[in-house]
């Protein structure tokens, strides 16, 4: 809700007479626009329902039609819920039809100045707000695909770890010095993140009635290698990232069939965010878990 002067001078600086026809809904504006919406074009005219004021901000359009007896109507139109528009004018008049799927929008004015404006200021914004949306969807493919690059180099050198710790492990001959025991491999904060959100998924998707509805696992989502060995490593890696809680916890359900003492994974998740968005702000590493 803005002030009725900040309306008034939108308007005056726009030379749309607010003091003639449409001053009923001239008032409505203060009461319908956010705070920072900016009006850019305002026309009068007929729409099926009678006579209303068409506008035009930088999020929006707004059809309002205020009638005596406190009788209104208000449209309310986004840029993304837009898919076709139409214009023509004649000798006389010009008319619009702004279909959105659900409904189409029917709007005549003999203002042919205004409404060819405003038309044009929605289609821009329209481009503009398919660009946003094709550029985001750009930037979450990138993102998948860092993610599959991190995620391989994590398996490749945990099985590089793996055979080292067998090196390792192997009795020592005479003369010989003994291998070092090597660091465990740590995923970066990214990759683990992705995992954790992936396991949270895979859990509610093996309870849900309908996983056809949820995203895919991590192994078709990304394209994990068919290799058995690999395959194992894998596990290895999740179980060495997540600790063997949950798993303990699947072998007790199917042990004993009490399948209604189960915990909400995403509820874990969410209590312990903060606490782990906290020590990562401040450098602190999180507390690793003890495994009984």
């Amino acid at each position: 809700m803005i002030s009725a002067a900040s309306v008034k001078q939108q308007l005056k600086q726009l030379n749309f007479k607010h003091n003639g026809w449409g001053r009923g809904e001239v008032i409505e504006l203060e009461h319908i626009l956010v705070p920072d919406e900016k009006i850019y074009e305002c026309v009068n005219g007929v729409y099926e329902g009678g006579f209303a004021l068409l506008v035009a901000t930088d999020v929006r359009v707004l059809l309002i039609d205020k009638k005596p007896l406190n009788y209104l109507t208000v449209e309310d139109l986004r840029f993304d819920m837009i898919n076709e528009i139409d214009y023509s004018h004649r000798l006389i008049g010009a008319r619009i039809n702004i279909a959105t799927g659900s409904k189409t929008l029917r709007f005549f004015s003999y203002n042919q100045r205004r409404l060819r404006q405003l038309i044009t200021h929605v289609q821009q914004c329209m481009a503009e707000a398919k660009q946003q949306q094709s550029s985001h969807q750009e930037d979450q493919n990138q993102h998948l695909e860092q993610i599959n690059k991190q995620l391989q180099t994590y398996l490749m050198a945990q099985y590089q770890y793996q055979q080292q710790l067998q090196q390792a492990q192997q009795p020592s001959q005479a003369g010989v010095v003994p291998i070092p025991v090597p660091e465990p491999v740590r995923p970066s904060n990214e990759l683990s993140d992705y995992l954790l959100a992936q396991s949270l998924l895979a859990q509610h998707q093996a309870t849900t009635d309908h996983p056809e509805d949820l995203p895919p696992l991590p192994s078709a989502s990304i394209g994990l290698p068919t290799n058995t060995q690999l395959n194992e490593i894998y596990s290895e890696g999740i179980q060495e990232v997540f600790g063997q809680h949950h798993l303990a916890g699947q072998v007790f359900a199917a042990e004993t069939g009490l399948s209604s003492i189960t915990v909400n994974p995403l509820a874990v998740a969410c209590a312990k965010l903060p606490l782990l968005l906290r020590l990562r702000k401040f450098g602190i590493p999180a507390p690793v878990p003890a495994i009984h």
